[in-house]
This record gives structure tokens, sequence and C-alpha cells, in this order.
């Protein structure tokens, strides 16, 4: 199926985007390659836009504020109006911030273009009201930050690799690596936290190794059964909790991949692979194994889901949202037609198509 023709909302921020953010009431967040931030309600109603420092990349609700990263500050966003709370500047680029026990911890980093190399990083706590609790300056940069078990952990490289838990004020707890490689990727699951290196390896929040894929792992995505590992190679594996392979796809590099719209106890993986000067969508039913549907777009920068909707966010400046019941009536519409094989273990479309009528 083409995914074009099951769009719900199609909407342009006016700026190429660079991240967006999905609520819990189905809201749309985007934000620009150059600090614009765009917020439309759960029926595709504008409800306002407002001008930050530089690109946006990250993206932390609560109640009362939008807070994002915006080029080296902090910005904090009245989440009703948009309207500018306050600023924080950083050392170095925000390069992701997270809402944690009710303060916003945020990583940052500087880059030394003679050394080609990440030079200084930190971890930063501030208060709702934009009040610097701590911060704690360091030599590896936190690539990735995840929850879970009611720990904050920050993946990170070299030269300590593994990572640690920023749960509280420093001195934080290391957990070594498995391996001497660090950490690039990383996902908060149900059940475990992942992260993924770059030799490949797959490693839960507790240090066990899960698995090791064939290149280095630039995407790991928790699934509601298991995970899915991406590498620099454009090779994607899905896998049990434990690590057990249970499909593959091989194809283009991967820009963007995420976990949407849970369907009998599973879920859909929506995962961009490069196409040119664009991008290809992808959309998996990784309880059976096929793909079940996809469309071309521009470049995909973005991409996160819920239960109910997926949104992603292209170069070319527009937002695209997808909504579970819509495109389930899309499927169902439609006559059955073979699907690309992932694997021998692959199921065909026609056998995800008959699970859906029967749900």
């Amino acid at each position: 199926m083409d995914l074009k023709a099951a769009t719900w909302m199609v909407r342009s921020l006016d700026q190429p985007v660079s991240m967006v953010h999905l609520t819990d009431d189905q809201d749309v967040f985007a934000g620009g390659w150059d600090g614009r931030l765009t917020h439309w309600a759960e029926d595709g109603t504008h409800r306002w836009t407002a001008q930050t420092n530089d690109r946006i990349s990250a993206i932390a609700l609560n109640e009362h504020l939008v807070v994002v990263a915006s080029g080296l500050h902090v910005v904090a966003l009245d989440r009703l109006t948009g309207e500018q709370r306050w600023s924080m500047a950083l050392e170095g680029s925000a390069d992701d911030l997270v809402w944690w026990q009710g303060d916003i911890v945020a990583v940052s980093s500087v880059y030394d273009i003679e050394h080609n190399d990440f030079i200084e990083s930190a971890v930063w706590r501030m208060t709702e009201d934009g009040n610097l609790s701590w911060v704690e300056r360091m030599d590896e940069r936190p690539w990735v930050l995840v929850q879970t078990e009611g720990r904050l952990l920050a993946g990170l490289g070299r030269p300590r690799c593994g990572h640690l838990d920023i749960s509280g004020p420093p001195p934080f707890t290391h957990t070594k690596p498995p391996t001497s490689s660090p950490t690039t990727s990383g996902a908060s699951g149900r059940s475990q936290g992942l992260f993924g290196q770059t030799d490949g390896t797959v490693v839960s929040h507790t240090g066990d190794v899960l698995s090791t894929e064939e290149g280095a792992v630039e995407h790991v995505t928790c699934m509601v059964k298991g995970y899915v590992a991406t590498t620099d190679e454009g090779l994607a594996v899905g896998r049990t909790e434990t690590g057990e392979v249970c499909w593959s796809s091989d194809g283009a590099s991967v820009s963007a991949q995420t976990e949407a719209m849970e369907h009998e106890g599973a879920s859909l993986l929506w995962l961009a692979r490069d196409s040119g000067l664009g991008s290809t969508v992808n959309v998996w039913a990784t309880n059976q194994g096929g793909k079940i549907a996809d469309g071309d777009f521009a470049k995909v920068r973005s991409m996160h889901g819920t239960s109910k909707r997926v949104a992603i966010g292209c170069e070319d400046g527009h937002v695209h949202v997808w909504d579970r019941e819509m495109l389930y009536r899309r499927l169902n519409s439609e006559e059955p037609a073979p699907s690309e094989q992932v694997d021998e273990r692959a199921s065909a479309l026609q056998a995800k198509l008959r699970a859906l009528r029967q749900s």
C-alpha cells in the first residue's frame, strides 16, 4: 500500500524539519533547522508558532512547558501559547534533553574542528523555572539518554564508553562496557534499556550483550516484543528481548525509525531509508515479518510514534501524520499483494491482511 494514500494530515513548517514529537493526546510539535517551533492540536488545528535560537535537536514536554534544545541553548516555552519563559546558554551545542523527576536534564558537547572530535561534554540539571541545579563536565560525549527501571542513563563515547547513571547529582555511577567500543545509540524500552555500539553490539542497561550486528549500530528501537537494531550499512535486524533473530532486512542507509500503532499485542516499525535525494518510508508488521506499506517522501530527518499515530518530519518542511484507524481501514480495503520477503521465516502480506481483517 502507498503510504501517501493513507496520510491523515500534512502540514508545512516552512523550513526543513529537524525534530517531530507526538504527545499522548496526539498533538504534534515540530521543530526546524532554523529554530522554528510549531504546535498543531490533535485535530490538526494550528495552535502557535514560535522562533527559537537555532536548530531544534530535542523536544520535551510537561503539563506547562515545552522545552527544546536549540543550538547552544535550552529554551522553555509556554505549552498553551508558545511564549518564551526562559533560555539558558550551555557550553557547546545542546544535544538532547528530557524531563526527569520534575527537572530538566540536558547534555551538551563541544566539537573541535582541528581535532575532528568532541573535546568536552557536560550534563546539566535545571529546575522548571530555569535555575541551574548542577553541571558535571566530562571528556566523553553522552550520545544518548535512556530511561529504565526508574533510572536515567547516559550512553558514553570514548574514552570511558559504557554508560553513566545520571539519575541524581554527581558523582555518577559508571557501568563499564563489555567491549571497548563507544555507545552511539540507545532506546528506552518497557522492560529494559538498550545501547548500540560502534562494534555492532547491543547491550542492555545491566551490561549484558544481547546481540552483535554486522556493522556499527546507528539506531535501536524497542518494540512491544523485542527490539530492532539498524547498522550504518542499512541492515535492520528484528530480535526478541533476549536477542534471538526474528527477521532481517537489508537496503540503503536508514535515517530514522520508530515504533508506532500497537496492534494485537505487537506494534509496527516505521523505517526511513535513503533513496536518492529523498527517503522511502517502510512499515513493517514485526510480529508477522512482512512489509505492509511504503511510500516515497523528501528526505526524512525525524520520526515519532505513539500507539495511535506516527509523524515524520522532512527536509522539504513537510510534516506527515498517520492515524491508526485510517491506516488500518485503508489496509483492509485493498486487495492483498505479495509482501517483500524479509528472510526465509518472513510472512507474506496476505497473512498480515488476513490477521487485520479478523481484528
